[in-house]
């Protein structure tokens, strides 16, 4: 949906963009043939230029760089923002589950943001349906109105004639006239006019920008572009009625007696139209000189550098993808057939050797590893039979929608088998994989790696040791509520001096998944907030550009643990 979005909006952006350049420069000179392809050309680039991506040499374009690498990481940032809008919003008001606030009891909700964006992909389709409709519609008309009518060749054209006094119009080799004007001395002017139309083929230009235009209906540029081509198409018709020896008073005063109708349709070109005088007007504008075809090379160049610019930044986001581990190896088979939870970009890439990880995946309650199905009961035997080191980890792919009563027995027998650390995956809104590290707590009365027992972190332990606990449920939509949560409490610790305190998070068996992860991933959001500051202003950089476990890292960290206790049961 968020794709779809921004791709509709970087459409409509573009469009704007080029239309506000053939108003300002193009519009009033009388290169009418280029306008015409202009403002075709404008809205397939519109369409086609948010999806293309290819290197242009930067290398060439110096003084573009830093403009093109600004605009694409406004972009990707636009695509992260949708992601948090969306979490954000979705949290306000939980799922049908309920949502527990302030120890108040659950209650159930509706779902405002999935409402929201149902309605508005509902009402998107209508639009789009509505407009092809009368697309349809028009072409079923004029179809009729051929079979109905008695019509003849003339000049290679098919006249189709009339009873109503209406504008003669045409429409791909047909041309429309009432039978009253069939033996007028404007016929033949009527006639030339209209074959300016259909040799030029205007009417498969309207019907192309007319299918598109139901796709971008919502943007009122492309309703103005549309006029501006149809009066382009009645210039450039004038233009070769008055070239080919036609008095210019006669076909003026012709376009004035047609204005007893009004009728227009979207896919024809009536003989007069609502903008008779502008016609009138262009007719006597002299022919545009050197001055209007230096705005004209002036247009085109802006036109190009600005296309330069809009590809660039699409392979720039490209990069960024490449550079946040998802490599074009990799970009296609990193959810490994899962249908991965959206989650926000925290930043972080899975630094570990990716050959000596062991990858698991869930779904509908089934396990496989290593695309082996397993139950449950096999993983200890897997993994005592792979070959990892001491640093090898579990790579988790989880249907977001997976409840997590599953996960917690496979992670149950992760920390039985000593194999607690993993690394939850999930996708960006823009498409990029999200990796997420946990390592699991040791298993309740065994001991671990140094002989000593874990402790059972509850209320008595925290009174007895001055822990101060902050509880969520991961199983809430709070979503980014979370991270303020969690940074406006360790930022009071701070501020006590204290750094023996932990947020202990629990979930249910029936919680999603992607609730799960969401909530947890605004958990950690909380902490890495406060790392980007203290590193910001002790460094002046970003927390992820820091080198782990060096000098500036442990510094930023330090008398700040990430004391985040999941509970498994």
């Amino acid at each position: 949906m968020a794709k779809l979005i921004m791709y509709l909006l970087e459409s409509s952006a573009l469009l704007a963009f080029f239309y506000l350049l053939y108003v300002l420069v193009l519009r009033k000179e009388t290169f009418f043939s280029l306008n015409r392809f202009f403002l075709l050309g404008i809205l397939a680039f519109s369409l086609l230029f948010p999806l293309v991506s290819f290197d242009i040499s930067p290398t060439e374009v110096t003084a573009l760089e830093r403009p093109i690498a600004e605009i694409s990481k406004a972009r990707m940032s636009y695509y992260e923002a949708m992601a948090a809008w969306e979490f954000e919003a979705r949290s306000a008001t939980g799922s049908a589950r309920g949502v527990v606030e302030s120890g108040a009891a659950a209650s159930a909700g509706v779902d405002w943001v999935r409402l929201a964006i149902s309605g508005t992909l509902l009402l998107y389709a209508i639009g789009v349906v509505v407009c092809l409709s009368r697309t349809f519609w028009t072409l079923r008309w004029i179809r009729k109105v051929i079979t109905v009518h008695p019509h003849e060749n003339l000049c290679g054209m098919k006249v189709v004639k009339l009873p109503q006094p209406i504008s003669p119009f045409s429409f791909l080799n047909y041309v429309f006239v009432p039978d009253s004007l069939v033996d007028s001395l404007e016929f033949q002017q009527i006639l030339a006019h209209e074959k300016t139309h259909i040799e030029q083929r205007h009417s498969v230009d309207l019907l192309i920008v007319q299918l598109l235009a139901a796709f971008l209906w919502f943007n009122p540029v492309i309703w103005q572009l549309i006029k501006s081509l149809k009066t382009t198409h009645e210039y450039i018709a004038d233009k070769k009625i008055i070239t080919s020896g036609y008095s210019l008073v006669e076909y003026q005063t012709l376009l004035l007696k047609q204005l007893i109708s009004n009728n227009s349709f979207g896919l024809v070109h009536n003989f007069n139209l609502s903008f008779i005088k502008k016609r009138i007007t262009m007719m006597t504008n002299k022919q545009s000189g050197w001055s209007g075809k230096v705005k004209v090379a002036m247009a085109l160049v802006g036109a190009v550098v600005f296309s330069v610019i809009v590809v660039q930044c699409n392979s720039k986001m490209d990069e960024s993808v490449a550079e946040s581990g998802l490599t074009a190896e990799t970009s296609a088979n990193f959810g490994a057939g899962v249908n991965l939870p959206v989650l926000p970009d925290n930043g972080y890439t899975f630094d570990g050797n990716r050959s000596d990880v062991l990858n698991f995946s869930i779904a509908d309650n089934k396990l496989s590893i290593d695309g082996k199905a397993y139950k449950v009961s096999d993983i200890a035997s897997v993994i005592s039979g792979a070959k990892l080191s001491d640093h090898g980890a579990i790579i988790m792919r989880v249907d977001k929608d997976q409840p997590m009563g599953f996960v917690r027995d496979v992670q149950m027998e992760l920390r039985k088998a000593d194999r607690r650390k993993i690394v939850h995956m999930g996708q960006t809104v823009s498409g990029k994989s999200f990796e997420m590290p946990l390592l699991l707590p040791p298993v309740e009365g065994r001991p671990m790696a140094d002989g000593k027992y874990p402790p059972t972190i509850d209320e008595q332990y925290a009174a007895e040791h001055d822990i101060d606990i902050l509880k969520i449920q991961l199983g809430d939509n709070a979503g980014a509520a979370n991270q303020q949560l969690v940074y406006d409490f360790v930022m009071d610790q701070m501020r006590k001096g204290k750094s023996n305190y932990v947020v202990s998070a629990k979930c249910n068996d029936d919680d999603s998944y992607s609730d799960y992860m969401v909530n947890l991933a605004y958990i950690q959001g909380g902490f890495d907030q406060i790392y980007q500051e203290r590193s910001q202003q002790m460094f002046g950089k970003d927390f992820y550009d820091l080198e782990y476990g060096k000098d500036e890292y442990k510094s930023v960290r330090q008398g700040i643990p990430k004391a985040i206790s999941v509970a498994e049961r």
